[in-house]
């Protein structure tokens, strides 16, 4: 009997440890995931007007305005300061939106004063683009194809540390005394980009950005490209190195000797974001599944393509270059 009794109490711990088990791991789980979905906070605002410029608008601040990003680093931009939205590259406002429109003004504040200054570097200047924009609700497929395309076709450069002598002098008894003091200073180095400004470079580069889109969209923002190799997932590391090399391929002109190194592409067509169509029946295809479509010389590529070196033209004079059109309020407060 007491056996029997002792046997029962061991049972009756036994499940209680796991129920105590279960509840740890579910909590834990709990805490993982609401981690996993904080981007961050934004101060109060902005407030500030719009002002007409050429090339392009400005929006001036009335106020401080601030992110806390999830790392806890604080990018503040001041009050007065002017930024123009071109660190999203303007070819690509009339696909992405202007950077002023919708949920996407807090982040484009932040990401263009930060593009100016440069005096962080463009990965966490890029990445916190990314970190705003979800911070303030924007879809994860979107968020990631906006920061593919100013990864791969904004503003690019490193910060490079060097020691250098400082002559230093102040007045002694028979005359100035001078010393070399050995100094760290950081200088900030561009590195080469894309030049949107040529014709037949900015098609494939929409056209690239149409497909990259289409696979977020359809995958609902795990399955970034499509390349010869394979898929690309759609992880923040995966779209920073995706865009690099893309960056890279285009920056060296390597595309005109070797397009279908850049994966499938679609039309270069500015098609809003929000109107991009998921790939038929919801199915991303594969690099061999598209690699045999021959470029049509009339109609579009909307069922996607790999570009030969002999497509580039036909391809250039596919361009849509219509004008973008925006509406923007005289204030913000």
């Amino acid at each position: 009997m007491q056996r029997d009794l002792l046997a029962k109490s061991g049972s009756s711990d036994s499940s209680f440890k796991r129920v105590l088990l279960a509840a740890a791991l579910l909590c834990c789980s709990a805490i993982e995931i609401n981690a996993a979905e904080f981007f961050g906070n934004f101060s109060s605002g902005p407030s500030g007007q719009f002002i007409d410029a050429d090339p392009r608008p400005l929006f001036e601040l009335s106020n401080n305005f601030s992110f806390d990003d999830p790392n806890g680093l604080k990018w503040d931009v001041p009050a007065g300061e002017k930024v123009d939205g071109a660190s999203i590259p303007q070819a690509f406002w009339s696909i992405i939106g202007g950077p002023f429109e919708g949920p996407y003004l807090k982040a484009s504040i932040i990401h263009d004063y930060f593009c100016t200054k440069q005096n962080r570097t463009a990965h966490d200047t890029h990445r916190n683009f990314y970190y705003g924009m979800r911070a303030n609700g924007v879809a994860e497929w979107k968020a990631k194809a906006m920061y593919w395309a100013v990864a791969t076709y904004g503003p690019d450069w490193t910060l490079e540390t060097k020691v250098v002598n400082e002559l230093q002098c102040h007045a002694g008894p028979t005359g100035s005394l001078c010393t070399s003091v050995p100094i760290v200073v950081t200088a900030t180095v561009a590195t080469p980009g894309v030049n949107l400004e040529n014709p037949e470079t900015l098609a494939v580069a929409v056209g690239k950005f149409n497909a990259i889109a289409r696979n977020l969209k359809t995958s609902d923002g795990a399955t970034l490209d499509v390349l010869p190799t394979g898929t690309v997932s759609a992880s923040i590391e995966s779209i920073e190195r995706n865009a690099a090399n893309t960056r890279e391929i285009f920056a060296t002109s390597a595309y005109r000797l070797d397009p279908n190194s850049l994966g499938v592409v679609l039309e270069p067509k500015r098609i809003q974001l929000d109107a991009i169509d998921d790939w038929p029946e919801n199915k991303i295809p594969s690099f061999s599944d598209i690699q045999g479509s021959a470029l049509p010389q009339g109609g579009d590529v909307s069922g996607g393509m790999v570009l030969e070196p002999t497509d580039l033209k036909v391809f250039e004079q596919k361009l849509d270059l219509s004008p973008t059109q925006f509406n923007l309020p005289t204030r913000l407060n």
